[in-house]
């Protein structure tokens, strides 16, 4: 994989960040022979925070990629284990004909890495510790970025301009490039800020992703959710998060939230000081697509730093590929037929894509934020299984649509009465 910013001073398409959302663009201009570089300012592979959980949606992306997903690297997971005060429930994975039935775990800090290096070998550039400074602009088009290579011994390189026909910025929740280039968060869509951190355990790894819906300080009902996900190398990934939609979101700082969590965690998973093998970090989940505007001319925003975090459940690696690959073959596609602007249609189709579905999560994050809705919720609503085999296929999104069972038909119908904007 290439370092810095080698010779090139253009490319028919830059990708600003080489995250999920940004290799899986890259790989797919690639696999077209687009001649694309994605750039990074840091080096793989690298720490990123987050769950490290991928759900059915993130496997077919993988499957569909010819990524190995039984490779030694991924820890496979059934379903999903949830816990409340009252109750638990095992909820395997929906047995659909449009999603696999099987989920899996693997650290950011390798997954990057690998998608990084899946796009590299499809042909595209990879340049590691470069850092894009800016867009450039010119007629009200992105037409490039300003680049500078990285140094360890802050003595970065002289700063560089790349032309390119198109921009992607991949580059996460900041999304300093996004932002330069005008785009603005809207304060009306939810936010969330998650912390986790690594622990060795010396029970058995199990194929579940364990979720706590309710966090519990002494008597105090949190607002927030937990999770401890199973990694292949017999250590666990333990996270908690909450959302601004809460009461008293501003009172609550993510440490003490993974504090409360992890305090009230049973004695069997032995989570110390002593069997942590990293520090807590914590990080931003911009969700429901809460970035404006998604497109612009020359430039297209995928994943967390377009806010495509789905509000029901903070995943958002899947939709950072899916949007990743949608910008790609929109961008392919505006090459071919000569028409610069047919890749504008992109905030189009991520309306219809997920509009109804963000609008409806969106409210839903608003409802739970009351702690007497989401008390009410996993007290009387935990316990019957039926409902929460339908919660869990609707919040990870999970259906075989219209031509589906009856669930599949109940949640079509329930998103087409939502607006899609």
């Amino acid at each position: 994989m290439a370092q810095g910013t080698n010779a090139a001073a253009s490319v028919d398409v830059l990708v600003v960040g080489a995250g999920p959302g940004g290799s899986t663009a890259a790989y797919h201009l690639a696999r077209h022979g687009v001649d694309v570089a994605v750039v990074d300012k840091a080096s793989f592979p690298r720490e990123k925070v987050c769950g490290d959980g991928l759900t059915p949606r993130v496997v077919k992306l993988l499957l569909d990629m010819g990524v190995d997903t039984s490779d030694p690297g991924f820890a496979r997971v059934e379903g999903l284990r949830i816990y409340g005060r009252f109750a638990s429930l095992e909820l395997p994975w929906p047995t659909l004909s449009t999603w696999p039935d099987y989920g899996l775990v693997r650290t950011r800090h390798d997954f990057d890495h690998l998608l990084a290096q899946h796009a590299d070998k499809a042909g595209a550039q990879l340049w590691e510790r470069t850092e894009a400074v800016g867009p450039i602009r010119e007629e009200g088009w992105v037409k490039g970025a300003t680049l500078r290579e990285v140094s360890d011994d802050d003595k970065d390189g002289p700063a560089r301009d790349v032309r390119a026909r198109y921009v992607i910025a991949a580059d996460g929740a900041s999304s300093r490039f996004g932002q330069q280039a005008g785009v603005k968060r809207d304060p009306t869509r939810p936010l969330g800020i998650a912390a986790r951190r690594y622990y060795r355990i010396d029970r058995p790894q199990e194929t579940w992703l364990d979720s706590w819906l309710d966090l519990w300080e002494g008597d105090a009902l949190l607002p927030g959710y937990g999770w401890v996900f199973p990694l292949p190398d017999g250590t666990v990934n333990v996270g908690a998060g909450l959302l601004n939609t809460f009461t008293g979101f501003k009172d609550v700082s993510a440490q003490r939230l993974f504090d409360a969590f992890v305090h009230m965690l049973p004695e069997s998973w032995r989570l110390s000081d002593e069997t942590a093998t990293s520090p807590v970090l914590s990080g931003p989940l911009p969700m429901g697509m809460n970035r404006r505007p998604l497109a612009m001319p020359g430039m297209l925003l995928v994943g967390d730093a377009g806010g495509l975090v789905n509000p029901f459940n903070g995943e958002g690696i899947s939709y950072a590929m899916e949007s990743g690959q949608l910008a790609a073959e929109l961008v392919y596609e505006s090459m071919v037929a000569g028409r610069p602007g047919l890749a504008q249609v992109y905030p189009t189709e991520l309306r219809r894509r997920y509009g109804r579905y963000f609008n409806v999560g969106r409210k839903f994050v608003k409802a739970i934020g009351r702690p007497q809705v989401m008390r009410t919720l996993t007290r009387y609503g935990l316990p019957r299984e039926w409902l929460m085999r339908f919660a869990m296929r609707f919040m990870a999104n999970l259906t075989d649509g219209a031509e589906g069972d009856a669930q599949d038909r109940l949640m079509e119908g329930l998103l087409r009465m939502a607006p899609s904007s």
